[in-house]
């Protein structure tokens, strides 16, 4: 899977930043900020791939107790299927916006953290592998609060909804504490979380380049409900051409939970992702 991650980093997205590179220098610019306070409906929709690797901490029951298992993916590790699309309806001040992903990652390594509730005191050869897959629907309004020629911004607030399943494996040995953990030295556990919380946030995009395509697209929002909090940014720099604009941005997604019965106590998404917009 990191080859395959690399072979679409090197062969898709590298290809095509040098092509929208390409595209600024020979073709007619758009306007970064095109005018959408006009009265009347506009419309853009966004196909996107996003790269991210992802760093959790789950909790999974087991008759003897609870089991906790962490791991620190970079970028690109272990990632096997991605899907994201943006959508976007306005007229004057007042629109709306959602976003759907849908990401896997397969045979992830990991390792026990804790087990019982107790730090594990002994000498331990752990072998976990955990795979891992969701869906992520972003729906919010959106209110104008300020467009110039130079850039724009918008109040966002709405809600996520988050889904995840994931699956841990193990099989290790044990030496110390008299080799007791009561615990199977080899297993199986599958669990999942169903997570919607209210957000609010900002987007837009700024400018400071005169008759010149280029401009930086950005977005943030917070929020909490069914997670303690939860977080998303995207930040990065676009070109913009007379039927849309392409996109090279970076993504950071977060959330927290601290109830002890909740599978999934902290989960981090982030990496690179690439985006062609089409305005009608």
């Amino acid at each position: 899977m990191k080859k395959l991650a690399a072979f679409v980093a090197s062969r898709v997205i590298a290809p095509a930043l040098l092509f929208s590179m390409a595209c600024a220098s020979t073709a007619q610019a758009g306007e970064p900020v095109p005018n959408n306070w006009d009265g009347n409906w506009h419309y853009s929709i966004t196909p996107y791939g996003w790269l991210p690797g992802i760093s959790a901490t789950m909790r999974y029951r087991l008759p003897e107790g609870s089991v906790e298992s962490k791991t620190n993916g970079s970028i690109f590790d272990y990632l096997s299927g991605a899907f994201m699309l943006e959508f976007e309806a306005r007229k004057n001040d007042w629109g709306i916006y959602t976003d759907l992903d849908w990401v896997k990652f397969s045979d992830e390594k990991g390792r026990f953290t804790s087990i019982g509730g107790d730090r594990v005191g002994a000498n331990l050869g752990l072998d976990t592998r955990w795979g891992i897959k969701g869906g992520m629907f972003n729906v919010s309004a959106l209110y104008s609060i300020g467009h110039s020629d130079i850039g724009y911004v918008d109040l966002i607030f709405g809600a996520r909804y988050l889904w995840l399943k994931g699956n841990l494996d193990w099989n290790f040995n044990a030496n110390g504490n008299a080799g007791n953990f009561n615990i199977a030295t080899s297993g199986h556990r599958n669990n999942q979380m169903h997570v919607t919380d209210a957000i609010v946030g900002l987007k837009g995009a700024w400018t400071p380049f005169h008759d010149s395509g280029w401009f930086f697209p950005y977005y943030v929002d917070v929020g909490a409900g069914g997670s303690d909090s939860t977080f998303q940014l995207k930040a990065g720099v676009a070109y913009a051409f007379n039927w849309g604009n392409i996109a090279l941005l970076y993504r950071d997604v977060e959330y927290h939970q601290s109830d002890s019965d909740n599978f999934v106590k902290k989960a981090t998404l982030s990496g690179p992702a690439f985006s062609v917009t089409w305005n009608f």
